[in-house]
């Protein structure tokens, strides 16, 4: 089984996001302020290192205080950090994770039904 990477993030190439990996995030209780754990499915994206354009992101006026232009000045640089993956959305979308995301981890190989022998 593969292990947990902590303090460090997945690597990436320039105008890409990182592999998408499991991760782990805490976050605590609005109602107890019990910390609970949960499992999401993302990707990493350093400073400066993806735009708009370099991933196809429609993001149509949701473009957030702190978003910065590209240096060409026609895109904008997507925040550093951590995003949702949402496989089952109508556009494959991502979601800023805002909670503290604690460990990582590559996805594990799909289900493969075992070959009965003859």
């Amino acid at each position: 089984m593969a292990k947990w990477n902590i303090d460090t993030v997945p690597k990436c190439e320039k105008g890409t996001t990182s592999d998408e990996v499991l991760v782990t995030i805490e976050k605590a209780s609005i109602i107890t302020g019990e910390i609970y754990s949960r499992v999401v499915k993302a990707v990493y994206i350093p400073h400066h290192n993806c735009s708009l354009e370099d991933l196809g992101w429609n993001v149509d006026d949701d473009i957030l205080d702190g978003w910065e232009y590209t240096e060409n000045g026609i895109s904008w640089w997507i925040p550093q950090g951590w995003y949702e993956v949402h496989d089952y959305c109508d556009n494959y979308e991502y979601s800023k994770i805002t909670d503290k995301v604690v460990a990582w981890r590559k996805l594990p190989k799909p289900y493969e039904p075992r070959k009965e022998s003859v």
